[in-house]
């Protein structure tokens, strides 16, 4: 169940595509995207000689992952200045992915997957994030707030439960975790929150339980709530949990840039495994996150691999949970170099 169908939301969003055309940014919800907050850095390349690149993220470790390797001028080696401009969702910001307002998004498979569906071509580029299996806070997962009942996945059988993006990775991951578990997914009432949203929302009793990811994981368990499911590792979506998605066009069109931006995502890859003090440093400064809840985050293993059966399986759970009519055709997202 949810508050507003997938398939309308979906419908809204191919119409703003349209409504969007010439504006720097957009959201389904109608807010707009604004620029992540600059550091001041210096990267020492010349900006005339970079080729910008507009990459929509939304508030997690991933964006001071993404800073930190900013920072440490990664990407200005490769020829990119790249700006981040922070949204809800990958929902919210596939509007302005699909006008060219954003080159690039941070997404779920889910998104490309689902917008291929509705007729627009949307490609995964390379993969981002992968869970490890040993620890349910590298990721998203689902928590509650102090002194709930719910104890267990099968448990959200009848809540209200708390997705950052209705039709997303959320629904259709607890979903399958909530039957896998023995309950009953088709009686959870799924709503739209942002992660900075839940823990206000979870103390309110608006929701019984949320969608979160660090740090805002250890802002709710922090305040005695509870991690009820890792969903992700429970559904073995983990192997590409996050991934990032561009427009055919721009793939058509422009290889090179695309080509550039991976190569570059390669090489921050492999420093900010090597390097999570920095993506803690940046949690602190852009998401205020507190420097001792900071230096204790655990971080999934950054990666641009794509793990082609992961995807599939995210495909066949849109379908399986009516997020979409039929199954997703993986081949008409997956970048072809």
């Amino acid at each position: 169940m949810r508050l507003s169908t997938t398939h309308a939301l979906a419908a809204v969003a191919a119409g703003l595509v349209l409504a969007l055309s010439g504006c720097s940014s957009g959201s389904v919800t109608g807010a707009a995207t604004q620029p992540a907050a600059d550091s001041g850095t210096d990267t020492g390349g010349d900006s005339e000689k970079l080729t910008h690149v507009n990459f929509g993220i939304f508030a997690s470790s991933a964006q001071a992952a993404l800073q930190a390797s900013i920072d440490e001028g990664i990407f200005a080696d490769h020829g990119i200045e790249l700006e981040l401009v922070v949204g809800q969702s990958s929902n919210a910001q596939l509007p302005s992915l699909s006008t060219g307002a954003l080159d690039f998004m941070l997404a779920s498979p889910t998104t490309p997957l689902v917008a291929a569906t509705q007729g627009l071509d949307i490609q995964i580029v390379s993969g981002f994030l992968q869970n490890n299996p040993d620890t349910p806070f590298d990721s998203t997962a689902v928590v509650t707030g102090a002194g709930s009942d719910i104890t267990s996945a099968k448990d959200l059988s009848g809540k209200t439960v708390s997705v950052n993006a209705l039709g997303g990775i959320g629904e259709i991951g607890i979903s399958e975790a909530v039957a896998l578990d023995g309950g009953d997914p088709s009686s959870i009432n799924f709503v739209q929150l942002g992660f900075p949203e839940v823990a206000a929302q979870l103390e309110s009793g608006q929701v019984d339980a949320g969608m979160v990811g660090s740090p805002f994981t250890q802002q709710v368990l922090g305040a005695e709530g509870t991690l009820v499911s890792d969903f992700i590792h429970d559904t073995e979506l983990g192997a590409n949990e996050l991934v990032i998605a561009s427009s055919g066009t721009l793939t058509s069109e422009d290889p090179d840039t695309v080509t550039r931006f991976v190569e570059a995502l390669t090489e921050a890859s492999a420093w900010l495994n090597d390097n999570h003090p920095a993506v803690a440093e940046q949690m602190t400064a852009i998401l205020k996150t507190p420097p001792e809840v900071a230096s204790k985050t655990e971080f999934g293993t950054w990666s641009t691999d794509i793990d082609e059966p992961t995807i599939q399986k995210f495909a066949d759970l849109l379908s399986k949970y009516d997020v979409t009519d039929a199954t997703p055709d993986v081949s008409k997202v997956l970048w072809q170099q």
